[in-house]
């Protein structure tokens, strides 16, 4: 009988998400999915800066937005009068911008990177049981031949979908219902005049349409509302659509014509035991936002270097509780938002409010910014939910502890390094000495004992405002001593998925300390 650290049921987005993440931190990792291949259809299609930085953390961003189409504009029309545009490029560098990408396209770079890693996903195979023994998980998986096989893994992470097989061996509810409109969607070629990058959303007393651009010079149009009494849809419905709202557009080439229901649905919580689950197997919703995905990747992102700090010895198993505690917050509050924002597009009831909302907010741009940056998911923040301490004294200036730290560019000797990048490069904390324009020969001296005491679970940078040199992180444009606020020597902790875990100035080592004692394990070197 097989054992291994991790089995992963399930290989979409989140599932390979996932597998990757854990076979770069070394451990041994089973993924296996019941489908022949990776999708061949679009799907979830929007991939948020937030996820980016998942990618870049990966060392896939590049390979990503390569392939992407970025949303440059959207036009937003109240029937058929333009009410006005929501300008991405002139929203300026610091507002993010979201990115369309086909799942197909998602699923196969992760794929592909998950085999650079050593790693495989197991075709054709399926759970068919599991039994939680607390110290191990034993799995009966199977396929279409029949051969059964006993695995036993460490842990058990269900990333299997709405239907979740995981879901269903834990007993676990999916509470929620389904929407009663019903939805039909195209993915095809337009012939008109209207530039790449721009999207169209139209309010109407009949349910929103919208027309979303995808790669390869296709776009996608969505159509909210009926009650799927009528025919199926067919390209001459959408082009009798395209006809009404906007006239002389030439619809061709459909890829994928469908009809079909959304739900908003999410479990109690999101671990038990040794099992856990993420994605559409703990939470779905409508694609309002196009958050679905990107909180998938993200649940993963933030499960898969607490597995592997505790499966190292490097972080006590209780870390592993922060996982529920973290994401189902998190996936609550996005089912929360798409939820009213669905209805708040849907509502037949609240037209010339919807119309009086949407023209407030397209007319001052501080409101679009403000929108945008809460579709990109960089605000997420564990606060309230996460292990995290914040040891300085009010007013705590941004980020403070369970944020996530802004994106930064550093030198490490002769080259350039993300921040995000950096923290993730280890399945270890990162711990940066910020000395601000002078160096602190005591913040390095007390560096250098946390280094000695924790050195499984720490990575200690020193971090000055310039270039630094070989052996120091410089900050040259001073996005992080300056834009953080760093007053004095202080101790930052950042955690591998880009959130801070501790702030404290060097006068309160003793809280940062206390945090080492609560979440890592000692070195057996160290008395």
């Amino acid at each position: 009988m097989e054992s291994i650290d991790v089995l992963v049921a399930g290989a979409g987005p989140t599932g390979l998400t996932m597998a990757c993440e854990l076979r770069r931190f070394g451990l041994r990792v089973r993924v296996i999915d019941p489908a022949p291949r990776t999708t061949e259809h679009s799907k979830a299609l929007v991939v948020h800066a937030r996820t980016r930085e998942v990618f870049e953390a990966m060392g896939l961003r590049a390979a990503v937005e390569a392939e992407g189409q970025a949303l440059a504009a959207v036009q937003v029309y109240f029937e058929k009068e333009l009410l006005g545009q929501l300008d991405l490029e002139q929203l300026g560098p610091a507002v993010p911008r979201p990115l369309f990408l086909d799942q197909s396209t998602t699923e196969r770079l992760l794929q592909d990177h998950l085999l650079r890693l050593g790693g495989a996903v197991e075709r054709g195979r399926k759970l068919l049981s599991f039994r939680d023994e607390g110290a191990q998980v034993v799995a009966t998986i199977g396929g279409d031949d029949g051969r059964e096989e006993t695995v036993t893994a460490r842990w058990l992470v269900g990333c299997d979908g709405a239907h979740s097989a995981v879901r269903h061996g834990l007993g676990l509810p999916f509470e929620g219902s389904a929407y009663e409109d019903m939805f039909d969607q195209a993915d095809l070629k337009i012939s008109w005049d209207r530039p790449p990058g721009l999207g169209c959303a139209f309010l109407r007393p009949a349910g929103l349409c919208v027309f979303a651009p995808l790669p390869r010079d296709r776009y996608r149009i969505i159509v909210m509302g009926g009650d799927g009494h009528t025919p199926e849809p067919t390209l001459e419905m959408f082009q009798r659509l395209a006809d009404e709202l906007v006239p002389g557009a030439v619809l061709h080439d459909p890829e994928w014509i469908l009809r079909f229901r959304l739900h908003h649905r999410m479990v109690p919580r999101m671990a038990v035991g040794s099992v856990f689950l993420a994605g559409d197997a703990a939470h779905i919703h409508s694609p309002a936002g196009g958050q679905g995905m990107n909180t998938g990747i993200q649940d993963a992102f933030n499960l898969a270097w607490k597995l592997a700090m505790v499966a190292r010895g490097a972080a006590r198993p209780e870390l592993l509780a922060s996982y529920d505690a973290e994401r189902h917050a998190v996936a609550k509050r996005t089912l929360e938002m798409t939820d009213r924002l669905f209805r708040g597009a849907t509502s037949r009831r609240t037209m010339s409010l919807r119309k009086l909302a949407v023209a407030t907010v397209l007319r001052f741009r501080s409101l679009q910014a403000r929108l945008v940056r809460r579709m990109s998911q960089q605000g997420v923040s564990y606060r309230e939910t996460g292990p995290v301490v914040d040891a300085r004294s009010w007013p705590h200036a941004s980020p403070r502890a369970g944020d996530r730290a802004p994106a930064a560019m550093l030198r490490a000797g002769d080259a350039t390094v993300s921040l995000h990048a950096l923290v993730a490069s280890s399945p270890k904390m990162t711990l940066l000495l910020m000395h601000g324009s002078s160096r602190s020969q005591a913040l390095s001296i007390a560096g250098r004992e946390l280094a000695e005491r924790w050195g499984r679970s720490l990575v200690v940078r020193d971090l000055v405002l310039g270039t630094g040199d070989a052996d120091t992180l410089g900050d040259p444009s001073g996005a992080v001593v300056r834009g953080w606020r760093v007053r004095a020597p202080e101790l930052v902790m950042i955690r591998p998925d880009g959130h801070v875990a501790v702030r404290a100035p060097l006068r309160r080592i003793d809280a940062l300390q206390a945090y080492a004692a609560r979440w890592f394990q000692q070195d057996a070197t160290c008395g």
